[in-house]
């Protein structure tokens, strides 16, 4: 079973809002945009841990449309799954959809699910009965948190994902082992005569059984010591233990002695043996309803690793999510992470905070042929010029096409653009490069709440950024050349113009013929070299002062707070 779909109503900073959920799926935005609160939403559907729903935490802090408080949840169970699923719970389309309400109108509701029945309408009755009843039918959540320590993970003593990994392998093992039947015969003879040895001075376990039970036979009462052979439980409480051995020397070291990013990766590991270990335990019985799918929430898995070690665990979460069985959902600050789901857009969810109210913009099948569309209309347009018709290819129509695009271009450095506030789109490295230089040496001045420039690859791509930018709310702005806006120009300048939205789009400028122009300098010999080229002349002072602040004061025009150029 896989959770495809989850609605937050009245939830702290969400009024309102439904996200799409895949096999593997990613939340990004900014800082304090949202994202663990769509994650504890669903733990507080699962109560997992103790998790629950506290009004005074949990309620919205903002006007709300009434006074309940609740999360649905849609499920895709197996065809076997949805087959013993209890019939008035099955929907037309082979779904599952539940409510829980963690605050009702009636009091009888709170903490109960209700399952939706085939006419779309909602169950009065809750979902199979009572709340223990439901708690085993929606599979099983694992959360990480951003921060946590290693103990809350590895402890033996009480709840933990090394302890429910070793308890799932050992009772396995105990039901048929040679081992453990001996253990248990020869710990029964050492409990036997144990009990009859005696210290030097003549005391024994079996004498204190005697004279305690002499003291209570006035009461018609015996006192009997019995000694059992361990439990599996008692085995990994008391007798378990674990080092973590650095193969360099061959010494043997707690945990917490290694650094942060091994405790991290560590947890994780832990975690993906669960998910493995623990999906192979069979259902009690084949007509109950008891779907097997774990979800693992993880917030900030990029937290203590490196690039290339985000990169692995990246890999690591798809392939693990690529289990019937198994789903991760994520949130990330990590360009990384986005860059490596770049051919999967529609599974990346930017959350905002707009008013205190959090949204989540996701890109769906409709919006997604919208930006097919729009994104084509160059093709329309350089189909008009001979010159450049003959370098297209019958690729370049397809819709397939766009998508092969975007994973090209969203690299880890573009994919800044989803957890930035807002987007400057230049055309190329060039203005990219020297703009980032202008704003450190602080001639212009970047939004308080930070902006990311973005290389479009080029003016031909500006508006397909701009719909990306537009699917997922992102507020931006454009700065391109106009070329001389003629011919060929001046149709693409009106398509950049022509994709401009309402609110998003904060402005539109252009640069009076190009950048080199307006500065006043020559151009490079060659287009890969225009980028060292425009700073090595920058560096050595080689632009007048003016028109550079002409330049920056341009820039300074884009963005949402106008920063005027300094004096050189």
């Amino acid at each position: 079973m896989k959770l495809t779909h989850a609605t937050v109503h009245n939830y702290r900073g969400i009024l309102d809002a439904s996200l799409r959920l895949f096999d593997y799926s990613l939340m990004v935005g900014p800082n304090n945009a949202g994202k663990s609160t769509v994650i504890d939403a669903i733990r507080a559907f699962y109560e997992k841990d103790g998790f629950k729903y506290k009004h005074d935490r949990d309620f919205p802090f903002i006007t709300t449309s009434d006074q309940e408080s609740w999360i649905e949840l849609t499920f895709q169970p197996t065809d076997a799954e949805y087959a013993s699923l209890a019939e008035d719970y099955k929907l037309a389309d082979k779904t599952l959809r539940v409510r829980k309400y963690l605050k009702a109108g009636d009091k009888n509701k709170e903490g109960y699910i209700f399952g939706y029945k085939a006419d779309g309408s909602l169950s009065d009755d809750p979902f199979y009965g009572a709340k223990n009843v439901q708690s085993g039918k929606f599979g099983d959540i694992v959360f990480i948190p951003a921060v946590s320590k290693v103990d809350e993970h590895t402890k033996l003593s009480g709840p933990s994902a090394l302890r429910d990994l070793l308890t799932n392998v050992l009772e396995a093992v105990v039901e048929s082992s040679p081992s453990y039947e001996k253990f248990s015969k020869d710990f029964e003879e050492f409990s036997k005569g144990i009990k009859t040895e005696r210290t030097a001075d003549g005391r024994s376990l079996d004498g204190l059984e005697g004279e305690l039970s002499a003291l209570l036979e006035s009461w018609g009462t015996g006192f009997q010591l019995d000694m059992k052979s361990p439990s599996t439980a008692e085995i990994i409480k008391t007798l378990l233990s674990y080092q973590c051995v650095d193969k360099t020397h061959g010494k043997a070291l707690a945990v917490e002695q290694f650094g942060s990013g091994f405790q991290r990766h560590f947890i994780y590991s832990l975690i993906q043996l669960g998910a493995k270990y623990m999906g192979k335990k069979p259902s009690k019985k084949a007509k109950d309803f008891t779907p097997s799918m774990t979800l693992i929430l993880f917030e900030e898995p990029e937290a203590f690793l490196h690039p290339p070690q985000q990169e692995v665990l990246s890999h690591s979460l798809i392939t693990l999510s690529g289990n019937p069985d198994q789903q991760v959902l994520c949130s990330t600050h990590s360009p990384h992470f986005v860059s490596r789901n770049a051919a999967r857009i529609p599974s990346i969810a930017r959350l905002k905070r707009d008013n205190a109210r959090i949204a989540i913009c996701q890109i769906d099948p409709k919006a997604w042929d919208e930006i097919v569309d729009a994104n084509q209309t160059i093709n329309k347009i350089v189909q008009k010029w001979p010159a450049l018709k003959t370098k297209l290819e019958a690729a370049d129509f397809k819709p397939e096409m766009e998508a092969v695009k975007y994973f090209l271009w969203l690299n880890p450095d573009r994919c800044g653009l989803f957890f930035a506030n807002h987007v400057l789109i230049v055309e190329g490295p060039t203005e990219q490069a020297f703009i980032n230089k202008l704003i450190d040496e602080g001639r212009i001045t970047r939004p308080a709440d930070g902006m990311h420039v973005l290389d479009s690859i080029g003016k031909f791509n500006v508006h397909r950024f701009m719909n990306l930018l537009i699917h997922m709310g992102i507020p931006h702005s454009v700065l391109h050349d106009d070329d001389g806006k003629k011919d060929l120009q001046a149709d693409v300048n009106q398509l950049i113009q022509d994709t401009r939205h309402a609110t998003l789009t904060t402005a539109i400028t252009a640069i009076p013929d190009d950048t080199e122009t307006l500065l006043g300098i020559p151009k490079s010999g060659a287009d890969h070299r225009k980028p060292q080229h425009l700073l090595f002349l920058h560096e050595t002072k080689q632009i007048d002062a003016t028109k550079l602040d002409s330049f920056c004061n341009l820039v300074g025009a884009c963005l949402p707070t106008a920063a005027k150029g300094k004096e050189a």
